[in-house]
């Protein structure tokens, strides 16, 4: 739907997402979304402001934000000719990239912190004084440019996180929890029904189901979740069973009407109705269409 503002990548097919020193064009709008990884977002020119956590933070190059998994929160830049809006977005699945950092304790704490700890701080000041967060996004972008990039692609990206924490780690060392006394962030009503739809988008969907879990009215939680997301839960839902049946559908060979039963729809003329609402296209002339785009894009061995 074009007005839904919250976002949800598909993280199994590739479990990190990048976009460096991207520059946003002059329609650029901001709105409420989330992430069901990590994400770090680093200002390099420009400003705005970002809505985190209820509190309204003052954007400036040289920032860095760190959100956590389902954590909304509201990017607004101030786009024009003579400013510019540039930025880069890193987004992954902390799960996948633990093992990079087991090897090294501290190291590890600080990413533990990142991806489940009720963190304290999550606006980095000024970056360029103190690391070179700079010129480690810029290696990285040119290194993914270049003939044969896609070999190693997980073990560069796993050391650019690496890097990256290392910048903040001495900022949070003073916030960090002490050992065996590690505190879970909280969420907002907002991020529990995000969090609740992850784990059950394909069971049939019952408000009064859901209320109860979360301990609140229903009609609290119906018109909070509309005024923080712009979106219905059940919208959102629709949204997150199409995901996952565009990702299945590009991935996988299980038959369509399997795939509908999986995401939610198991009445086959239901789901291919469904997605073709939503998509302009049958689930069959979409798995046709990805499958000759993943086609075209293939490398032959003597090209790489």
């Amino acid at each position: 739907m074009g007005n839904n503002r919250l976002q949800t990548i598909d993280f199994i097919t590739m479990p990190f997402r990048s976009s460096i020193m991207a520059k946003a064009d002059l329609s650029y709008s901001g709105y409420f979304h989330y992430h069901q990884g990590v994400e770090l977002l680093y200002i390099h020119e420009g400003s705005g402001t970002l809505v985190l956590d209820q509190q309204v933070h003052t954007m400036k190059p040289g920032d860095l934000y760190i959100f956590q998994p389902f954590q909304l929160h509201h990017v607004k830049a101030d786009v024009g000719e003579e400013t510019p809006y540039v930025r880069s977005r890193i987004q992954f699945e902390p799960q996948v990239f633990q093992r990079y950092f087991e090897p090294f304790e501290q190291l590890m704490e600080v990413y533990q912190h990142l991806w489940k700890g009720a963190m304290q701080k999550q606006v980095f000041r000024l970056m360029p004084q103190h690391a070179p967060i700079e010129t480690l996004l810029q290696y990285y972008g040119t290194a993914s440019m270049l003939p044969g990039h896609e070999r190693g692609r997980m073990e560069r990206f796993a050391t650019l996180l690496q890097q990256l924490l290392l910048a903040v780690q001495g900022q949070l060392q003073d916030v960090l929890p002490q050992p065996g006394f590690a505190a879970t962030r909280s969420l907002t009503h907002s991020e529990a029904v995000l969090q609740w739809v992850e784990q059950h988008y394909a069971e049939p969907y019952r408000l009064e189901v859901l209320a109860e879990e979360l301990h609140i009215s229903k009609y609290h939680l119906l018109h909070t979740f509309k005024r923080e997301t712009g979106s219905t839960i059940t919208d959102y839902i629709q949204v997150r069973r199409m995901k996952e049946a565009c990702q299945l559908l590009g991935s996988s060979s299980l038959p369509v009407a399997d795939i509908g039963t999986q995401v939610g729809w198991p009445v086959a003329s239901h789901f291919v109705q469904r997605f073709k609402k939503w998509t302009g296209v049958t689930p069959h002339q979409y798995r046709k269409r990805q499958r000759r785009a993943m086609a075209e894009l293939e490398v032959k061995p003597d090209q790489a």
